[in-house]
């Protein structure tokens, strides 16, 4: 009975999540799309250093980029709040820029990088580009350029963070898994010659279950994970910046 009503449980919340993706697709919630058995295979690695720029095709950096050159109304002087040539490191303990120097005294990735991310904002020198900030407005719009910035390059270090943190605890369940397998393996052998009974067998199959469930969820959110890093980024690893207004691009 407590199996059925799982199981029962378990086909409903199926058919409720194909129904949300049939919305999604624009197609009539009827819980009739044919989704794959298996999860998918993780895409390839995480590329070793990525340009910070990156985060400038995120839809929350391009509204500030543009109160920023609404503020200035001048493209030229706007300039100074691009983004440093930081590169993001998949390994999230490294970021270094071929700009600004690390201050000594900065021990946390995330609070290092933040400082260089000031530091053009505030001293447009540092990028070849003076900005003169003439009225509270202009300093407004840089500030929140500013603090936009930090939340961008936040969610892409968690990102990072929570996606090697997966990743290791994939190949530890790999391990537990293969070594659940041997067991159940030498749990059969054994009641097969008398010396055990089915029952642990079967404690020993419930474990080797349980743990391959753990690395399915762990596999599922890895996938979930690189989606989420990609939103971070605003796009894909190889996808072209979007030009902004303080990147306007090539004039004819």
């Amino acid at each position: 009975g407590t199996f059925q009503d799982a199981a029962k449980q378990v086909r409903l919340a199926h058919d409720q999540t194909l129904r949300a993706l049939e919305l999604l697709l624009g197609r009539y919630p009827a819980a009739e799309l044919q989704a794959r058995r298996n999860l998918p295979a993780l895409p390839g690695p995480i590329p070793a250093g990525l340009p910070l720029e990156m985060l400038e095709r995120r839809p929350d950096m391009i509204a500030a980029d543009r109160r920023v050159a609404a503020a200035f109304n001048r493209v030229g002087e706007a300039k100074a709040t691009r983004l440093p040539r930081i590169i993001l490191n998949a390994h999230v303990a490294a970021i270094d820029s071929d700009i600004l120097q690390l201050k000594e005294d900065f021990k946390n990735p995330v609070a290092g990088a933040g400082g260089k991310l000031m530091a053009p904002i505030y001293q447009g020198g540092a990028l070849q580009t003076q900005v003169r900030i003439r009225t509270l407005e202009q300093q407004e719009a840089v500030a929140q350029y500013a603090a936009q910035a930090l939340r961008a390059l936040g969610d892409v270090e968690s990102a990072l963070a929570v996606g090697n943190n997966l990743a290791e605890r994939d190949q530890l369940l790999q391990r537990i898994v293969t070594d659940n397998q041997r067991a159940l393996e030498l749990a059969q052998t054994s009641y097969r010659v008398g010396r055990i009974d089915m029952r642990a067998v079967q404690q020993q199959q419930l474990s080797l279950y349980s743990v391959r469930l753990t690395l399915l969820r762990v596999q599922s959110e890895q996938l979930a994970q690189r989606a989420n890093l990609h939103l971070a980024l605003g796009g894909s690893f190889t996808q072209p910046t979007i030009q902004t207004a303080s990147n306007p691009g090539p004039q004819p």
